[in-house]
């Protein structure tokens, strides 16, 4: 039957009531279609749909038919919460399981931590010490020896020495080395020495020459082709970076007074002069000439800025600065 365009029956509860029950009348049914088809009835036929539905379903529940119905549904509620009970009481009493485990563990592991002799624990961890350029520093090693580290130089030693004591160096230091029985390596890029308690210098700045220099005691220094040399006190042992193995004699005090805020030069060419510069005061210089580059200087540095430094080169050397504000070099040259 086509649905009028908009239908107001009567009392439309009572009828949508005899329509779902099954006691309407011909026209009557016809009526309540219409109002259902009627959009303006929208939300009048909810509402009546809806109490109808509370009040069927209340009436169907509380009758005495659908006790067991109910009956059944309440137990079944109560076995489903029962239920739900002991799987989170399973689950907890398996966390409390996993943490009895754990602590257990942790404990056990403390203790054999405890136990443990520090040499093995420590034995693995390596501490690793930086002088950036401009700066120096002065620290002592586990075993006790005292190290002077030089700028521009990093050391790397175990925390805990074992049978072996070894540091590797990239820079400069001078070593104190206490005697304890256990031999002590320094490792460098291009060597290492052997010592077993003495004072020495080691410089071995990454693409330069491997120096070594013995104040007092003994050492020996070695190559990567295993060439030996046992230097004595006012020795110095020189690697260079092409393997060439060679020994001199030097003034220990001019090698090693840097560690004392001291640089001294006795004409030493121009080029080492201005190298010993740029880790000192973390500049960036440039020589301009090759002529330059070779000519000696002779001269003691402590405690002056950059500035008077390059004041009192020019009055022993012929020299003229500029600094390049893009690349920031400063450049020296010939006057």
């Amino acid at each position: 039957m086509p649905c009028p365009f908009v239908y107001y029956p009567y009392n439309m509860e009572k009828q949508i009531s005899k329509y779902l029950n099954g006691t309407a009348n011909p026209n009557e049914f016809s009526e309540v279609l219409a109002a259902l088809c009627a959009s303006d009835n929208d939300g009048k036929v909810s509402f009546v749909l809806l109490k109808h539905w509370e009040e069927t379903l209340t009436t169907a529940i509380e009758s005495k038919e659908n006790s067991r119905l109910l009956d059944k549904i309440h137990h079944r509620i109560a076995l489903e919460e029962s239920r739900a009970v002991a799987r989170k009481f399973t689950i907890y009493r398996n966390l409390l399981k996993i943490a009895a485990a754990l602590i257990i563990g942790l404990m056990v592991t403390a203790l054999l931590f405890y136990n443990q002799p520090k040499s093995e624990l420590y034995a693995g961890i390596t501490e690793t010490v930086t002088t950036p350029y401009g700066a120096r520093t002065n620290f002592k090693l586990p075993d006790g020896s005292e190290v002077w580290l030089n700028s521009g130089s990093v050391i790397s030693f175990p925390r805990q020495y074992g049978a072996v004591r070894n540091v590797e160096l990239t820079g400069q230091a001078y070593f104190h080395v206490v005697k304890d029985g256990k031999p002590f390596f320094v490792k460098t890029g291009l060597g290492k020495v052997e010592v077993m308690g003495t004072s020495f210098d080691v410089k071995a700045y990454t693409n330069e020459n491997f120096e070594t220099t013995l104040v007092e005691g003994s050492v020996k220094v070695s190559d990567k082709t295993d060439q030996v040399a046992t230097l004595k006190p006012g020795q110095r042992s020189i690697i260079s970076t092409n393997n060439e193995f060679a020994l001199n004699e030097v003034n220990t005090e001019l090698v090693t007074s840097w560690r004392e805020g001291k640089l001294i030069f006795v004409k030493e060419p121009f080029a080492k002069v201005v190298k010993e510069l740029e880790r000192w005061y973390n500049v960036k210089i440039e020589l301009q000439g090759e002529r330059l580059k070779k000519r000696c200087y002779t001269g003691t540095i402590e405690m002056e800025s950059f500035v008077e430094v390059l004041h009192l080169i020019n009055t022993t050397t012929p020299i003229k600065s500029s600094f390049d504000k893009n690349t920031r070099i400063l450049k020296i040259s010939e006057r």
